[in-house]
């Protein structure tokens, strides 16, 4: 994508796909303010104009184009880095209907008629299952999400995050439903494990699972773990203090930029914490979790 085209992304679509929804509107509706995403922000004090495709934060005296909203989101990355992240999430919103910014009800969701099922479409399964996830792994974790865009009729397979939306995904479609946010996957109701497993997306999680299963002790931990998913690398911030609480978290993001970016991010929130299972072993010449998973499968 040009630079010149990437600057016209909207920035509160990628505010939508983050998880973030305006407190309020003015300006007739042009102008509409949000808790800051870059910092802790009892009032909101986070402004964009629609028309213009700028933003400002009042709190901290930082502004600028979608590329600087990038670089501050990805704690002050170069713009290089920026420029790949922001590609990468703009993939899955930007193809989607575009938003009714005239709206007056404050419903800014594009996903109507939602319906929340156990995992059980054959096509759905048989998808899970050509990214190597057994079935009844999937069924385990996962739910079945059926939903109207635009009077249209879909379904994905939805995995559930701590703020009650879901990640949604099928062989064509990558986004989320309701407020984005981390998910924590607990072992069990009674108490917490000592430490946990995190993972940049769901599909790691399932993969991480279905290794557990399999036995594969080359890159499965040697006791039970808590999992968290970030569900997006911009979740860093806000997944920090569930990850805190262990005593050590072993990370199995993606091996690309944003994965290193994002490890670097909690690596310096909690020194000393965590350790980085993407870059050493069996896992270092593959992309993701699932990339060796599927890799794994195909050499049998």
């Amino acid at each position: 994508m040009k630079i010149s085209k990437m600057r016209e992304i909207p920035i509160v679509e990628l505010l939508a796909y983050l998880g973030y929804k305006p407190a309020y509107r003015t300006a007739g509706g042009t102008q509409w303010v949000y808790h800051s995403p870059l910092r802790p922000d009892d009032n909101p004090s986070f402004s964009v104009s629609v028309r213009k495709n700028v933003w400002q934060d009042f709190g901290s005296s930082e502004s600028g184009n979608v590329i600087d909203l990038a670089i501050a989101l990805n704690g002050g990355c170069s713009f290089h880095r920026a420029v790949l992240w922001l590609e990468e999430q703009s993939k899955h919103f930007c193809d989607l209907p575009a938003m009714d910014y005239t709206c007056s009800d404050g419903n800014y969701n594009r996903m109507t008629d939602i319906l929340v099922s156990p995992l059980t479409h054959p096509y759905l399964l048989k998808y899970l299952g050509s990214r190597g996830i057994p079935r009844e792994i999937a069924e385990r974790y996962c739910r079945e999400i059926h939903y109207s865009i635009r009077n249209r009729r879909y379904y994905a397979v939805g995995f559930p995050n701590i703020v009650g939306g879901f990640e949604l995904r099928n062989p064509f479609f990558k986004g989320c439903h309701g407020i984005k946010g981390p998910s924590v996957i607990p072992l069990s109701k009674c108490g917490r494990t000592e430490c946990c497993c995190v993972f940049e997306g769901f599909m790691d999680f399932l993969s991480y699972q279905t290794l557990v299963q399999s036995g594969k002790q080359q890159v499965i931990q040697p006791f039970p773990c808590d999992s968290i998913v970030l569900n997006s690398t911009a979740m860093v911030r806000k997944t920090v203090p569930f990850i805190d609480v262990y005593s050590q978290a072993f990370c199995y993001l993606d091996n690309d930029v944003a994965g290193r970016n994002a490890f670097a991010q909690m690596a310096e929130s909690m020194p000393g914490k965590l350790v980085n299972c993407s870059a050493a072993g069996f896992l270092a010449p593959h992309k993701d979790l699932n990339d060796y998973l599927q890799t794994g499968k195909m050499s049998r």
